[in-house]
């Protein structure tokens, strides 16, 4: 199976790309089909220079380019399917981005937790206080109704 892929020139530190078409199991470097053209990600911005009629014959006769030549080709316009999202590692920012929102949440719901306990607590003390009234209520009414009872009784 052909592939499109980079093949690295350039002195050591200073990569350049050729673009070339070869065959998938061939090296990195060694031996390939033809050059399509060439790509400098050292400039700003990044130089790619590619035969575009060669491009899309190669990928009418099903080579499959690689992962960063269909970005490359993508980006373009020489291909319309997105090339696939690359899986990386959570960084150290998004892992510490996600620790304070998560002790935010803990936070908030800690408060929500002491605020309703302390409103239960509240209306416990204010329902313990009222019954603590209804019963002096009784025992007063109960007081006045025996002390009623002995006078009635006495005449």
């Amino acid at each position: 199976m052909l592939r499109m892929r980079l093949r690295r020139t350039g002195k050591t530190k200073q990569p350049t790309y050729r673009v070339v078409v070869a065959d998938q199991h061939a090296k990195r470097d060694g031996d390939f089909v033809e050059v399509l053209g060439h790509y400098n990600p050292r400039t700003r911005p990044s130089v790619l220079e590619l035969k575009e009629d060669r491009v899309r014959h190669w990928l009418s006769q099903g080579a499959q380019p690689s992962e960063t030549v269909h970005r490359l080709l993508f980006a373009r316009g020489l291909t319309t399917v997105e090339p696939p999202k690359r899986v990386t590692k959570t960084s150290n920012a998004d892992i510490a981005a996600a620790k304070a929102v998560a002790d935010a949440e803990a936070a908030a719901k800690a408060a929500a937790d002491a605020a309703a306990k302390a409103a239960a607590d509240a209306k416990a003390a204010e329902e313990a206080a009222a019954e603590a009234a209804r019963a002096a209520v009784a025992e007063e009414n109960a007081t006045q109704t025996d002390g009623a009872a002995a006078e009635f009784t006495e005449a």
